[in-house]
């Protein structure tokens, strides 16, 4: 079956060399560059570079989902519904790394136009989602979309992984010109005056409680020190600063994780205590001054793209 570009909400291009996209039988084609794109189970792959081998069994997309469902409605909605009062229609959104892909059938529902790109296994499960025409396999360092496309572009703990050596914590040479990659591909689709929202552990903080860990397992990774796997406020307001955004600010991560799995058992509760008073204390106007330090373990950060 041929595929339908008119069915995708926004105008795709090739990421390889921004040209005009057509379809044959069984894939897409650039008719500048020549460059041939498959589609995978009804969703074009337009994917430059690897593809990213992460852990999806069906234990960890389980709990992803559900994690990832009460992020969308506790943090996601309510940003995105203050940047929905300066619009007089409804947002285009983008979500770079949207995984199983929750979050996007969550803000399409609440009336947001919103797709979401990833370049992972979690992808599988695209079929599953209400809106499932809304999904593209693609790089974050190489976009389908043209300059300016989207008034928000967002991202959870992608930076981190991108720049890595498979799915681990160890980077690679190239990592800061990949991450730099990434930043400059967000800006470029971002409307001016546009939002661009990240989120990853905090480099700061001695430990981290996000990556390295066994399943039911509560004993945090170290961050060694000069590791650069994570990152800081700092690294992001450099590399967006590059691409032409400025006002990096950090938002309060009151309602961003819900420790789902933590709340299961007395374990969990019992460890996750600290984290989540940690992210109250934070969250207050008072002490905002905290949230990018080093009692602070996750980072949400908002820059605007300059006119």
């Amino acid at each position: 079956m041929i595929y339908d570009l008119e069915q995708f909400p926004f105008h795709l291009v090739c990421p390889a060399c921004h040209g005009t996209l057509s379809t044959t039988e069984k894939q897409l084609q650039c008719t500048a560059c020549k460059h041939s794109y498959p589609v995978d189970n009804g969703f074009p792959d337009l994917i430059i570079g690897d593809k990213f081998e992460d852990e999806s069994d069906d234990v960890c997309l389980c709990y992803e989902e559900e994690s990832n469902q009460y992020t969308a409605s506790q943090f996601w909605l309510p940003l995105f519904r203050k940047y929905q009062q300066l619009v007089d229609r409804p947002l285009n959104i983008l979500t770079v790394g949207c995984g199983t892909g929750v979050e996007v059938d969550i803000l399409c529902s609440a009336g947001f136009n919103c797709v979401g790109i990833d370049n992972g296994n979690r992808t599988r499960v695209w079929p599953n989602r209400t809106h499932s025409n809304r999904f593209l396999l693609a790089n974050g360092m190489k976009l389908p979309f043209n300059d300016g496309s989207f008034d928000v572009v967002f991202c959870g703990c992608v930076f981190p992984h991108v720049g890595v050596i498979g799915d681990s914590v160890y980077v690679s040479e190239n990592y800061l010109t990949d991450r730099e990659s990434l930043a400059s591909e967000m800006a470029r689709v971002t409307t001016s005056g546009g939002h661009i929202v990240v989120s990853s552990p905090n480099r700061h903080f001695p430990f981290d409680i996000f990556h390295g860990r066994q399943p039911g397992s509560y004993t945090p990774r170290f961050n060694r020190p000069g590791e650069r796997f994570l990152l800081t406020a700092r690294d992001y307001a450099e590399m967006f600063s590059h691409c032409g955004c400025s006002n990096l600010s950090a938002q309060p991560t009151l309602g961003y994780w819900g420790f789902v799995r933590s709340k299961k058992s007395l374990k969990g509760m019992i460890f996750s205590m600290p984290f989540r008073f940690i992210f109250w204390l934070t969250s207050l106007s008072s002490f905002a001054w905290l949230r990018t330090s080093l009692i602070s373990p996750w980072l949400v950060l908002t820059t605007k793209k300059n006119p």
